[in-house]
């Protein structure tokens, strides 16, 4: 979407806010790494994090004032998912949550987007539920809240982030009905999980309690993705035309993140390519929404080619020791850079919003055009 002719150009735009959050996630990652024998390293990734979070009201409430574009469009989910990715996958690496839990929830993500862009070649569109609008939130809020575990070692601060969680929101949407007469009915549902978890945290096991935090995000991810995979999938064998690409983008779903996984606790590679691959094909997953809905998407060939090559290279990552398990790990990222790349390459003119401004090009060139058969 391009502004109304006269409009003052924004200094800062949605999009440049978007792209800022984007750079310092790969520092949070390093930093949960290092947080393992020093907490000065946890809290920067605490604060960080926070701080990257904050940023996708502000983007929204940009892309809101300013009016929204095709680019902002597929980048804010994409910067959602990437930080997702960039936090848990550390993780899980280091035993702050159990790997096969958190494995479980990119499944999901993989999942519903590829059953998204099989919806989108076809029309089928089906409607986004508030659980799965506030399934990213919960997930950036379980970030917060995992690392405070072994910041605090438990004590009095996590008992009073828990009440603040039970009763903030209640607050907040008390003071949003006062102004606007708003029912936000997120604001509940944040309270209810906040029980759930200080009543297990009552325990006293901190250890069960953090387990129990990923089980309820994870639990939250799926529930939220009923709508794709239920509704969404019986209307999709019901019209009879599911194709190889399709199969291929179903199968690469699993297989993505079940050999990222696999790959992160079994191989002795570095963490970094690994990181990479997950990172790299959620964003994909995006534009491919997109490029699904302009019927430009990719084949079978190629869309197997990169996903299930470059899983393939980290399970055998996984299985072998030394050097060679190194060079297969960094082998499947670059295979998986350089498939992306060239899709987001290829794809540049239904983001970047180009047809959009050749459309209004010559339809300007048209207006002022002189008439057929005028001198």
């Amino acid at each position: 979407m391009t502004p109304p002719p006269g409009t003052k150009k924004p200094l800062i735009t949605a999009n440049m806010v978007t792209f800022a959050r984007l750079i310092p996630m790969p520092l949070v990652s390093w930093w949960v790494y290092q947080g393992k024998g020093d907490k000065d390293s946890l809290w920067l990734a605490l604060v960080v994090g926070t701080l990257i979070g904050c940023t996708d009201f502000i983007d929204g409430y940009l892309a809101r004032k300013h009016g929204p574009t095709v680019l902002g469009g597929l980048l804010d989910p994409i910067a959602d998912k990437v930080f997702i990715a960039f936090a848990y996958m550390p993780f899980a690496d280091t035993g702050l949550v159990p790997a096969w839990v958190c494995a479980l929830m990119f499944v999901r993500e993989f999942f519903v987007t590829g059953l998204r862009s099989a919806y989108e070649q076809r029309d089928l569109s089906l409607k986004t539920s508030y659980l799965a609008k506030a399934k990213t939130w919960t997930q950036m809020q379980g970030i917060g809240v995992i690392v405070l575990f072994p910041l605090t070692e438990g004590g009095r601060v996590m008992e009073w982030l828990f009440w603040t969680g039970i009763f903030g929101p209640l607050v907040a949407a008390g003071a949003l009905w006062a102004i606007k007469k708003k029912l936000w009915r997120g604001a509940f549902f944040m309270s209810a999980a906040f029980v759930a978890v200080m009543v297990v945290y009552q325990r006293g096991d901190h250890r069960f309690t953090m387990d129990f935090c990923m089980f309820v995000i994870v639990a939250i991810t799926w529930v939220s993705g009923v709508d794709y995979i239920v509704g969404g999938w019986t209307q999709l064998r019901g019209r009879g035309d599911f194709n190889r690409a399709d199969a291929v983008r179903l199968v690469s779903s699993v297989a993505v993140p079940a050999a990222v996984f696999f790959a992160l606790v079994e191989s002795p590679a570095p963490a970094w390519p690994v990181i990479a691959v997950l990172a790299l094909e959620l964003a994909m997953g995006g534009l491919d929404n997109l490029l699904s809905h302009h019927r430009v998407a990719s084949g079978a060939l190629w869309w197997g080619t990169r996903t299930l090559g470059s899983a393939a290279l980290l399970a055998a990552a996984a299985l072998v020791d030394g050097d060679a398990a190194t060079w297969l790990a960094i082998a499947a990222a670059v295979l998986t850079f350089a498939g992306v790349a060239w899709e987001f390459w290829r794809g540049r003119d239904y983001y970047l919003d180009q047809r959009i401004r050749d459309k209004a090009s010559r339809n300007a060139a048209a207006a002022t055009a002189p008439a057929p058969g005028s001198t």
